[in-house]
């Protein structure tokens, strides 16, 4: 007999724990044990007996227990007390009979075969699973009797439950094994399948976790009543849940079938459903159970599969190359279009052709039959050119790639070709190697400079130009320097700007620096570069070309020198001038400091022009320049806005007095004497003073003010200066009433022509007349010409006052043509903004002559000599279309504009009026009438007509009558008068000779 620690203590602490003693040795216990054991090795399964131990009652309870080949007998003692328990030690399942301290009490057979088989020392072990919660502690219990608790021992798996005994307090635990069915639950939990169990109605009763997962649900709850809910949601087309469920119903099962369902945000899954029967015992039917695959991925393979195949199809037909499948006898088996594009067959005429006698000339098929053997031994051909004929019989050359094509067996298939027509291209690369030889003449002669280099590195590649403009002998010079020839860069600094350029937008253009040649001598050059990368987008050379610009930018600084500087003087010219102007009234608003204008113009200077020549004046004009930069301070400015007119901007000038002795001084000093070329040349100037901020708010303000002061001071005498004053002001509003009141003229009819007659010397009589335009201002009443004519002009009115003389002269003097008082000639002023406008002057005329039908004979223009001068040629173009219509040109008064006469003959001129300066003294000795006399002379020569005007007294036409000039006017014979008195002279003078001087008509 072997007992445990437990009965030794409860029973016969004499027996010692794992050691065999005989039943003797325990009173009591002898029989008993007997009794039990004969009854076990006869009839096997459990028994029990009660007996009396040790003073107390209990219950032996025994059953035979075989291990190996030996047979024992198993029983535990057990109080009376606790008897209630036996019953459940008879279970074929495992049972343990615990304390609810965690002691073990008893087991029973199972429990003990159990032990034995997980390899445990005893069956308290079943109560202590390893690395598991205990079923029992000294706590009690360790999960609720509700609820049976699962536990593995190894890959067994059994489920325990328990009961109280009422009487002892004692505990029963219950084993059933659950490996089956836990392996079964766990490869349904981790299937890599969604698995679906369904009772013989359909009805699901089962899912994993898989296909949750699959139709993305977080639970396997949530689907299984989301299915309940709505069976047709997980079904793209709820035919395929009808037909599903009849396939069930029927018997047929389901294998492989791929539906296209829904998952729980509606996207698309595809699954193949798998379904079984599960049928029992008889072979009754107790469900189905459906696998379910997600196919999506496989699916999409599919799809993707026919989408390639499809776009290599389209792929092959819209190649831009010849693509052929040829078999191994060289027949056609597949032809693209660029194939029927490039031979001229279609397909099915190419079909089954074979490809060497159909399509190759003769002298290639031998050759191109040779490479297709080769190809079926395993060689490849590439960028072979054979000659093939179109079916318009043009040949061709292509260019072609072949290999062989094996089939799944391994063995040859055919050949596949791709090919190009290179009829073009080849004739290309002739042109381009052609080019290539031509560029390299280019590169070598050009006069630009041409270079490749690293970036940052050295110079690899150089024509001559380059290295002579860098100042090197030959190119092999430059390019043995091999670092970096950025220490040509004047600016280091110059070179890494060219070079981030070049970096950012790959072309650089246009860029202009200053660089060193190999002497020493600096030069500018223009860079152009371009970027050359990689396959990999890295830098790798700079293709680029320098131009020597040195002369250009001197040039280009010459030429901003000159747009901001006087040619002439040097001095800072009017546009440069204005903006220093602008500046010091920027600085004086924002230092609140002030600064002195001054205008200055020369006295007479056309004079010393006329009489000396213009290079004196040039000179004077350059000496007078420099005598006034002298006597400033550094800080002022001098400058020539033009002609003889200089300004002076002085800052901080300090006081009044200081003002006005600085200007005195520049007086003073320009009124020295200047020995120029040989010539001793005496100038004056007159000086116009305004200053900041009390003059004027703003530059334009100041020039004005200071141009008045001007005006002023050589209204006074000139050589002096004056300062401007607010009542200088009055005479500019007055300018511009009356410049408001001119603009209104023309459209109030203020405007009258009047006339003076113009005689025949010889005949006496009234041969044409001046039209002399007249104002008649409703507030001003009648103003002179002298002061609205130039007003006229500054306002650029003159032009538009212009055509309404015309206009009116030419229909008077046609109505008093109709009137039969003769072919008078009428005579009208032009000014020299109308000439200059001479397009406009050409239209106008033609379109009044048109309108009023008056003879173009009978019209004559007088210009002035000084509007002739201005642009002589423009004025010849001009006078020669009006003189081509039969216009009369005449030189009004001549003498005075200081011009060559030789710019007569240059000239269509008809006639030369004498100005009447030259009249008035005409009976002295001054010269005037040898002048005269000259003038008559010299017209006569170039066959021009003479006239005089400004007579006024008999004395003054006896001597002009002596001379021989052809016609008169004046005072002494008319005023100019209105049209009605002159149609009076008109009517006398159809009578008679006008006698001298003519009788005024009564007014």
């Amino acid at each position: 007999m072997l007992v445990n620690s437990a009965w030794r203590e409860a029973y016969d602490e004499s027996v010692q724990v794992g050691e065999w003693v005989s039943p003797d040795a325990v009173e009591g216990l002898s029989k008993p044990l007997a009794e039990l054991s004969g009854r076990l090795l006869d009839i096997g399964g459990y028994h029990y007996i009660e007996c009396g131990f040790r003073d107390s009652a209990c219950v032996l309870f025994g059953w035979k227990l075989s291990i190996g080949r030996r047979t024992y007998i198993r029983f535990t003692t057990i109080e009376a007390t606790v008897s209630s328990g036996i019953g459940s030690l008879i279970s074929p399942q495992p049972v343990l009979l615990v304390e609810t301290n965690g002691r073990l009490r008893s087991t029973n057979c199972a429990a003990e075969q159990l032990a034995l088989e997980m390899g445990m020392a005893s069956p308290l072990d079943l109560m202590h699973p390893s690395d598991q919660r205990p079923l029992v502690s000294d706590e009690g219990p360790q999960f609720d009797t509700d609820s049976p608790r699962t536990v593995h021992y190894g890959q067994r798996f059994f489920q325990w439950q328990y009961i109280t005994l009422e009487n002892s307090g004692c505990l029963v635990l219950f084993g059933q094994e659950r490996t089956r069915e836990e392996s079964y639950r766990r490869a349904l939990e981790h299937a890599v399948h969604g698995i679906i169990e369904l009772n013989a109605e359909g009805t699901i009763t089962n899912v994993n976790e898989e296909t949750a997962s699959l139709f993305n649900y977080d639970s396997v709850r949530e689907v299984t009543q989301a299915y309940f809910r709505h069976p047709e949601t997980f079904y793209a087309s709820d035919s395929d849940r009808i037909q599903l469920r009849r396939d069930l119903a029927s018997g047929k099962g389901v294998q492989a079938r791929d539906i296209e369902m829904r998952r729980a945000d509606g996207s698309q899954i595809w699954v193949r459903v798998n379904a079984t029967e599960i049928r029992g015992e008889g072979g009754m039917l107790l469900g189905y159970s459906v696998t379910i695959t997600d196919i999506t991925k496989n699916r999409q393979a599919e799809y993707d599969l026919r989408r390639r195949q499809e776009r290599y199809r389209a792929l092959v037909q819209t190649a831009g190359s010849v693509i052929l499948f040829l078999d191994a006898e060289g027949r056609i088996l597949e032809y693209n279009r660029e194939c029927e594009w490039t031979f001229g067959y279609s397909w099915m005429e190419a079909a089954g052709q074979n490809f060497f006698d159909f399509l190759l000339v003769e002298e290639d098929r031998a050759r191109v039959r040779t490479a297709v053997r080769r190809l079926l031994s395993g060689e490849i051909i590439k960028d072979e050119v054979l000659s093939f004929k179109r079916r318009d019989g043009e040949i061709r050359l292509l260019q072609w790639n072949a290999r062989a094509h094996f089939g799944e067996d391994g063995d040859v298939a055919g050949v596949i070709c791709i090919g190009q027509d290179v009829t073009e291209k080849l004739s290309v690369e002739r042109a381009l190697r052609h080019a290539e030889e031509k560029f390299r003449g280019i590169f070598e002669n050009s006069a630009e400079g041409l270079f490749q280099s690293i970036p940052l590195g050295p110079i690899l590649s150089a024509n001559p130009a380059f290295a002579s403009i860098l100042g090197y002998d030959a190119v092999e010079s430059l390019i043995a320097k091999e670092h970096d020839w950025a220490f040509h860069y004047l600016n280091p600094v110059n070179r890494l700007r060219f070079i981030g350029r070049l970096l950012r937008d790959g072309i650089v253009q246009g860029f202009e620096t200053e660089m060193r040649r190999e002497d020493g001598k600096i030069i500018w050059v223009e860079e152009n570069a371009r970027l050359v990368r990689d396959e990999k987008g890295r830098p790798t050379l700079i293709d680029g070309s320098i131009t020597d610009i040195t002369d250009r930018k001197r040039s280009e600084a010459r030429i901003q020198f000159l747009a901001h500087h006087d040619g002439l003087t040097g001095l800072p010219n009017r546009t440069l001038f204005q903006e220093r102007l602008a500046a010091a009234v920027a600085r004086s608003k924002r230092e609140r400091c002030h600064f002195v204008l001054m205008m200055f113009d020369l006295d007479n200077f056309k004079d010393i022009n006329d009489t000396l020549g213009h290079p004196i004046g040039d000179l004077l004009l350059q000496g007078v320049g420099e005598r006034m930069r002298v006597c400033l301070r550094n800080e002022d400015v001098v400058a020539r806005l033009g002609g003889d007119e200089f300004a002076v901007l002085i800052h901080e000038p300090g006081s009044v007095e200081e003002v006005t002795f600085v200007a005195q001084r520049l007086i003073e000093r320009i009124s020295e004497r200047f020995m120029l070329d040989g010539n001793e040349v005496q100038a004056s100037t007159s000086v116009g003073i305004c200053m900041y901020p009390q003059d004027g708010r703003d530059e334009k303000d100041l020039l004005r003010n200071a141009d008045l002061a001007l005006y002023c001071s050589k209204a006074e005498g000139r050589n002096r200066y004056h300062f401007f004053e607010p009542k200088l002001q009055v005479e500019v509003q007055e300018r511009k009433a009356m410049e408001r009141d001119l603009s209104h003229a023309i459209e109030n009819d203020e405007l009258e022509l009047f006339y003076q007659p113009i005689i025949d010397i010889v005949g006496h009589r009234i041969i044409g007349m001046e039209a002399l335009v007249r104002w008649f201002s409703p507030s001003r009443g009648q103003v002179s010409p002298v002061d609205f004519i130039p007003v006229a002009e500054r306002m650029g009115i003159i032009a538009d006052i212009g055509k309404w003389v015309l206009k009116r002269a030419c229909e008077q003097t046609k109505a008093w043509r109709d009137a039969g008082y003769g072919q008078l000639t009428i005579s009208v002023n032009l000014s020299p903004l109308e000439l200059a406008r001479h397009e406009d002057l050409i239209e106008s005329v033609g379109e009044v002559l048109s309108r009023t039908e008056l003879d173009p004979h009978q019209l004559q223009f007088e210009v002035t000599e000084g509007a002739v001068m201005d642009n002589p040629r423009e004025a010849a173009i001009t006078l020669g279309i009006l003189r081509n219509q039969g216009i009369r040109i005449a030189i009004d008064d001549f003498g005075t504009g200081y011009s060559s006469l030789a710019y007569l003959k240059r000239f269509p001129v008809d006639k030369i009026k004498i100005d009447r300066s030259f009249i008035i003294d005409i009976d002295s000795s001054d010269g005037n009438a040898a002048i005269v006399r000259a003038v008559v002379f010299l017209a006569r020569s170039f066959g021009m007509a003479v006239n005089v005007e400004g007579i006024e007294t008999e004395t003054q036409l006896e001597h002009i009558a002596s001379e021989g000039v052809d016609e008169v006017q004046g005072f002494y014979f008319s005023k100019p008068i209105s049209a009605s008195d002159m149609e009076s002279l008109l009517k006398a003078n159809l009578t008679s000779p006008a006698r001298f001087p003519v009788a005024q008509p009564s007014s």
